[in-house]
């Protein structure tokens, strides 16, 4: 195996989802749905149903899920953010266990970044109250015109750290989340933890049941590229290590 092929095998960026990854956030979001669509004058619906949208884009929720003409949409992201402000921000929970992931993911070597849906400011708030926000080398989360994608994001991540995408991960709770992997050709793993993905559930991707499986996710996921380069580079290993220097 080639230099470049061992300091290329192992993934250098862990990138985080936010909302049913990091922390419980639900009853912060659900909260400010509730006041939202009650303030619009709509019917709320029961939680098991505002549960689904969490994780998804809230400007193209309110018009696609609630019904909301654009107009209307903006109007309702804007309470819906102003109530979260308020006291929906201070409705989370930092999951068990995660703390000492981060602290585990750094030890091995990796950046750690986010990529949320969740308005950046209110990212960056939420992980100072965690004592949090220094653990990460970047945040990236929506912007005020509720314009980029969740595979927006992971690529500003990837650009900030300068890595390739072969080195990158996405972890998420979320179908939101692993069409933004695939979509910005990174790996993924899912956690079942959180509101989306479900335990004892067969997935075609890697998943976690708590914050603590992730880092032997990360492992595993490294492994098998290993094996793979061992696989398909082996037969001109030999001539590229004869011409490469140390690094």
């Amino acid at each position: 195996m080639s230099l470049l092929q061992k300091r290329n095998m192992k993934s250098k960026l862990i990138i985080f989802d936010f909302d049913g990854t990091i922390a419980d956030t639900s009853p912060g979001i659900l909260d400010s749905h509730k006041f939202a669509l009650a303030r619009m004058g709509r019917i709320v619906p029961e939680e098991s149903e505002l549960l689904k949208v969490i994780g998804g884009q809230l400007l193209k929720t309110y018009i696609d899920v609630f019904k909301f003409d654009e107009q209307s949409a903006v109007e309702a992201v804007r309470i819906y953010r102003e109530r979260y402000a308020n006291v929906g921000i201070n409705l989370a929970n930092l999951y068990d266990g995660f703390e000492d992931l981060i602290i585990q993911l750094k030890n091995y070597g990796c950046n750690i970044g986010i990529a949320t849906l969740k308005a950046e400011r209110f990212a960056k708030e939420m992980l100072k109250k965690f004592n949090m926000l220094d653990k990460f080398d970047v945040v990236c989360g929506m912007d005020k015109c509720d314009s980029q994608t969740k595979t927006d994001l992971i690529e500003k991540c990837i650009e900030f750290c300068n890595v390739n995408k072969s080195q990158a991960i996405l972890v998420g709770d979320s179908s939101n989340d692993l069409k933004g992997a695939e979509a910005a050709g990174i790996r993924f793993i899912g956690v079942t933890y959180g509101f989306g993905f479900k335990k004892n559930v067969e997935y075609n991707f890697i998943t976690a049941d708590s914050p603590r499986e992730v880092y032997s996710a990360v492992q595993k996921i490294n492994n098998k590229q290993k094996e793979d380069i061992y696989e398909n580079g082996s037969v001109c290993s030999n001539q590229n290590e004869q011409r490469e220097t140390s690094w």
